[in-house]
């Protein structure tokens, strides 16, 4: 889409220069170098550049200055600045000085991509209008040109807007459903379903739908050549009322993108719509894919940390049954709080690991009979330290290993490792120190009896607020009492 295209790099940092360089090589463009507005000026008057991408700030000049004269000498010449920082006053005045647009460092090669493709049809645009403007043709031509010109920049503005949702996509969402949202935002609030094929009828159906389910809830017969070519990746599919198009992973087509067609619709019209349709099914696909190598990845993690586990259990078969029992209440306390999907997830991922850090606790401590000395707890304490560096091992579980970390902190920052105090502490390490708690509490340890249910849910009453998060313990003692668990004078 850029090859050919001569572009002029206006920068005095070289390293920006040459990334740019690198950049709009690989896109098949020409690329003319300049560290100051001299150099700009000297490579202007020698090459005809298509487009120019300068900095704001120049040793010798600023953007605007450069900016100015290139404009007087061409005004088709599109002009993109870049600058570090946000500043809405010289933002605008560039704007006012013909500037086709505005990029922040350090660049989203993204955005950047689609800038210069809307900086080269702007040029295509405005040499157009500017030889009609000077053959004196009639002033429709000129209203046409416009007319695609806007047209051409909605469609720019779309494929951003198309990226830009993408990203914002998490690989622990409902992948599908968020791909169906976005189709029905970009499309203005049509109806979209998702297909998948069934070979033995040779026809597709949908598996989800966003929109009006009496439109799109039908199954769809083809004939047999038809049904290879969409299979085969090379064809859409365009009936009366619908469009289709493939999603495909690795040269297999795992199903079908499905939009309402507008009534009536033109077919230069239809064909902008399938191309961002063809976009969506594109970046679709890839953030599928990327989800199937992430939950791949992260079996892989939970059978290496479940290895972990065994290990502990072996020498402590306290650990064992205690992290069972500090998970299950976990989840259950997170479902009542109303938590996210992805803060349940991470619950579920991280409570039976939570005292993972007690494999790098000597025997003589961790499985001592009696109480620890002074001197030994302290040692203990640093579990939750090593249970971090355990999990942050797993970059994908980077943000999880905190919950690991804070787990035994106390909301008045009483606590440890970082005497971290009341809404610092992550929420779901605040939910395992209650579970965490009361799960020791009513066990047996060979250097105590276990309390009472009663007496360890009065315990956690009278710690509220200092040791635990109020509204926490609140919520989990009304669970304790809901289960029936909570019958006085019952022991654990």
């Amino acid at each position: 889409m850029l090859e050919e295209t001569k572009v002029l790099v206006v920068d005095d940092v070289p390293d920006i220069v040459d990334m740019l360089a690198e950049f709009l090589k690989l896109n098949g463009c020409h690329v003319f170098k300049a560290y100051n507005g001299q150099e700009a000026t000297k490579v202007l008057n020698r090459e005809k550049a298509d487009i120019v991408i300068a900095d704001i700030k120049l040793p010798d000049t600023n953007g605007i200055s450069l900016l100015e004269r290139i404009k007087l000498e061409d005004p088709t010449t599109p002009v993109i600045m870049m600058t570090g920082y946000f500043e809405p006053n010289i933002l605008v005045e560039s704007m006012k000085k013909g500037a086709t647009d505005f990029i922040l460092k350090p660049i989203e090669f993204d955005k950047l991509l689609l800038v210069l493709l809307r900086a080269k049809r702007e040029k295509e645009l405005l040499t157009e209008k500017l030889r009609i403007q000077d053959s004196l043709e009639d002033k429709k031509k000129i209203m046409l040109l416009n007319r695609e010109l806007q047209n051409k920049i909605k469609e720019l503005t779309a494929m951003y807007q198309i990226s830009a949702k993408f990203n914002t996509v998490r690989v622990h969402e409902d992948v599908f459903e968020k791909v169906l949202e976005i189709t029905k935002d970009i499309f203005e609030g049509r109806s979209a379903a998702y297909y998948i094929f069934d070979g033995e009828k040779e026809e597709i159906f949908p598996v989800r739908i966003i929109g009006d389910k009496g439109k799109m809830e039908r199954r769809i017969t083809f004939d047999g050549n038809l049904t290879k070519d969409l299979r085969s990746l090379k064809k859409h599919i365009e009936l009366e009322d619908l469009f289709l198009v493939p999603l495909v992973i690795r040269s297999e087509c795992i199903g079908f993108l499905g939009l309402e067609k507008k009534k009536n619709e033109k077919e230069k019209s239809a064909q902008e719509e399938l191309f961002l349709l063809k976009l969506i099914a594109e970046k679709a696909s890839t953030q599928i894919e990327n989800k199937m190598l992430y939950e791949s990845l992260f079996d892989s993690i939970i059978q290496t940390l479940n290895s972990l586990i065994i290990s502990i259990n072996r020498r402590d078969a306290y650990t064992q049954g205690h992290c069972g029992r500090v998970t299950r209440n976990s989840l259950k306390l997170a479902n009542l709080m109303g938590l996210s999907d992805y803060e349940r997830n991470a619950l579920e991922v991280i409570s039976p690991v939570h005292d993972i850090g007690k494999i790098g606790i000597p025997d003589s401590i961790l499985l001592k009979p009696g109480r620890l000395t002074d001197e030994e707890y302290e040692i203990m304490k640093n579990h939750s330290l090593y249970g971090e560096e355990i999990i942050s091992r797993f970059e994908i579980l980077s943000n999880e290993a905190k919950i690991v970390r804070y787990h035994h902190e106390r909301y008045d920052g009483r606590g440890y490792p970082d005497h971290l105090s009341s809404t610092d502490i992550p929420l779901s390490a605040r939910i395992i120190a209650v579970c965490d708690a009361y799960d020791a509490m009513v066990t047996d340890r060979p250097y105590r009896k276990a309390m009472t249910k009663d007496e360890a849910v009065a315990e956690i009453i009278r710690c509220r607020g200092t040791q635990f998060d109020p509204e926490v313990a609140d919520v989990f003692v009304d669970m304790i009492r809901r289960e029936g668990q909570f019958k006085k004078g019952e022991n654990g």
